[in-house]
């Protein structure tokens, strides 16, 4: 699931992370740092993509290591290029694997990597979603008779993810594809989909959980019986091969890493709410410090 999904990080939210190469970084370069880093264990290099759930643990644990005396660089890339990063000793931990969408990367690049197993305790999903008061509206099958309703169109994501090419396959597939699908951004498909929502307007988006939005508002997966959109999946969290045998203690203490479906969401609200991530993150910290200390056994 190739996707660009965070809804309310500001450009300087953004600007104030530690960034090499933007969206793409050469093979030269995650070479150098890797070279630089190779003895300084107290050095920490988080990839992450920009998706909710990424951004947010990304800076939960950028906090609570940075509290036990690491320094911790954030590179946010394209799924491709972070994996290109964590193969070559560039970057140290990715924490959003999403599976088995991801597969073919850790096929290609699994023999970098440890994994540090699956640790949202929750099951991933995606599909076309509506809000509950769309009561006629409860199957992929019924968008064909009823495209008028949404404008005869459906919000996507980003033109280039996996995701929108599901979406197109499940429409033609259902007979949809009166209904066009619209590209846009996270931040614009959510836009759309809370305005819409207050407004009482039927409206239809690509959507994925976990996600924070499902806490504030009511919405429902249409059935997909065709199972164009596939089955449920999880979350893990990758790590550098090498890095790992570097850093055992670290290692460990994110192989203890577990969160429940309303842990995340709430973690992801808090973000979503701030003034700026490291707010959320800190509130979040406050109010789960047993759930933490499990984690540094």
């Amino acid at each position: 699931m190739q996707k660009v999904r965070k809804a309310g990080l500001t450009a300087a939210a953004i600007a104030s992370l530690i960034i090499a190469g933007g969206l793409g970084i050469s093979q030269n370069k995650f070479e150098s740092v890797a070279h630089a880093r190779a003895t300084d264990n107290k050095t920490i290099t988080l990839g992450y993509v920009n998706w909710e759930e990424d951004v947010a643990v990304t800076y939960l644990w950028a906090n609570l290591l940075t509290k036990r005396g690491y320094h911790v660089n954030l590179q946010m890339l394209d799924l491709g290029p972070l994996y290109a990063g964590l193969s070559r000793d560039g970057v140290d931990v990715f924490l959003d694997a999403w599976m088995p969408e991801q597969r073919q990367y850790l096929n290609h690049y699994g023999s970098s990597l440890v994994s540090i197993g699956k640790w949202y305790e929750g099951v991933t999903k995606e599909g076309f979603v509506v809000p509950q008061y769309v009561t006629d509206v409860n199957s992929i099958a019924d968008l064909k008779t009823h495209a008028s309703e949404f404008g005869n169109q459906v919000i996507g994501i980003d033109a280039g993810s996996v995701e929108m090419q599901i979406a197109q396959k499940a429409l033609n597939d259902y007979g949809a594809s009166n209904l066009i699908l619209v590209p846009s951004s996270d931040l614009a498909m959510i836009t759309t989909l809370i305005k819409d929502y207050k407004a009482k307007k039927p409206v239809v988006v690509t959507l994925w959980s976990p996600h924070w939005i499902y806490s504030t508002y009511k919405l429902k997966y249409l059935t997909d019986p065709k199972g164009d959109w596939g089955k449920a999946g999880w979350i893990q969290g990758e790590v550098n091969k090498a890095w790992a045998s570097r850093n055992p203690e670290v290692l460990k203490w994110l192989r203890n890493f577990k969160l429940t479906e309303n842990q995340l969401e709430m973690l992801e609200e808090y973000i979503n709410v701030a003034k700026s991530p490291q707010v959320g993150v800190e509130k979040w910290i406050r109010e789960n410090q047993k759930t933490i200390s499990a984690w540094f056994k």
